[in-house]
């Protein structure tokens, strides 16, 4: 039986991806598994050291800590990494073990896309000294995973990785947890928000778009940050306090008749490859890998980010429109089910992780 060790970041969406990773394993005996989470906890005192965040930091001290302690109990056949974060001091056991990284994002995705999130680019040394700290432990790894194209070429064009190495596998959603209803509530339209940061995620632009369609649309927000004082004629509920893959917020989406994120920065949000797994239209955002989960015209809307005008130009299509609301909603559950379905997914993973070991023969067979 091989002995795989999970090493994964507690950050943004990568919770509800440890869900789904555990689900997979609970459900594949033919693995011994270790899981270590890798908690965020800000303001630990941690320096920064040039060109590096001090969560990154203290995130690579962390794995490596909790590696060595595995590895001293026994060994393992392969180590799963996510994201390179956690990666960037753990040669060590990628020494003992081969080891694929995962990521969603590259950091110069993230430059790219990181004035939303505050981020700033650093002087050009700086700048060149951590992409050859992330280059030289991208290339330790034995193989690599992103959950989209958009970071598998930056990984060719920006590191110098063969694409042979690079396998694109989206995070995935529970498609039997995620799913669509037959008979959602009669009344408005409703739409529904999902996001931590309630301005990242464009909710400002969205409580704007909403106001083009007073009396034929409510607006669901599910956020951990505040929100500003909603605008006259929208009828807005926040819910607050929801977990990942929790059964209320389960319950939102299949009651929901419209997806919107239209992030102003963003890298490969789950709550889209949830809504899609809900049958939903969406209108979001064309930045990051968001393109490759909301193909606009076929399953939704894509608009500029931080054009509220835009914005409620799209709202206002689908709103007025249920045919086409049902359209788009058909096709994203059939994206859900092609691309986005964490089970097939994550077992992929596990069939990479027995490929780069050379253990676990019966599970490539079965799997």
């Amino acid at each position: 039986m091989p002995r795989f060790v999970f090493v994964l970041e507690q950050t943004l969406g990568h919770v509800a991806h440890t869900l789904n990773i555990e689900r997979a394993l609970a459900e594949e005996p033919g693995i011994e598994p270790t899981v270590i989470k890798l908690e965020y906890r800000p303001g630990t005192g941690l320096r920064r050291l040039p060109g590096l965040r001090t969560w990154t930091v203290g995130a690579s001290l962390a794995a490596r800590s909790a590696l060595r302690q595995r590895l001293r109990q026994g060994p393992a056949d392969a180590v799963f990494i996510h994201t390179q974060v956690a990666a960037l001091l753990a040669g060590g056991a990628m020494r003992r073990a081969p080891t694929v990284v995962s990521l969603d994002a590259t950091p110069v995705n993230f430059d790219a896309e990181g004035a939303a999130y505050g981020h700033r680019r650093g002087a050009a040394p700086l700048e060149t000294l951590k992409r050859a700290v992330n280059r030289h432990a991208l290339l330790r790894a034995a193989h690599l995973v992103t959950w989209c194209h958009w970071a598998a070429d930056s990984l060719v064009r920006d590191y110098g990785i063969d694409r042979s190495r690079i396998r694109v596998v989206p995070p995935g959603v529970d498609t039997g947890l995620f799913q669509p209803t037959e008979r959602r509530p009669a009344g408005p339209v409703r739409v529904l928000f999902v996001g931590g940061h309630f301005e990242r995620k464009g909710g400002v632009e969205l409580l704007e778009a909403m106001r083009r369609v007073p009396g034929l649309a409510v607006l669901d927000v599910v956020t951990g940050s505040e929100v500003p004082a909603i605008p006259p004629g929208v009828d807005c509920t926040v819910h607050r306090g929801l977990r990942p893959q929790s059964p209320e917020l389960v319950r939102l989406y299949r009651e929901a008749d419209v997806f919107a994120l239209p992030s102003r920065g963003d890298c490969m949000p789950q709550a889209v490859a949830e809504a899609l797994a809900c049958a939903l239209p969406v209108v979001a955002s064309r930045v990051g890998a968001i393109p490759e989960m909301v193909r606009d015209g076929e399953n939704g809307r894509l608009v500029p980010p931080r054009d509220a005008r835009r914005l409620g130009e799209a709202l206002e299509g689908l709103v007025t429109d249920a045919s086409l609301r049902a359209a788009f909603g058909r096709r994203s559950r059939t994206l859900a089910l092609e691309e986005h379905d964490a089970g097939r997914n994550n077992r992929s993973i596990f069939r990479l992780l027995a490929e780069v070991s050379g253990a676990g023969r019966a599970l490539l067979r079965t799997a």
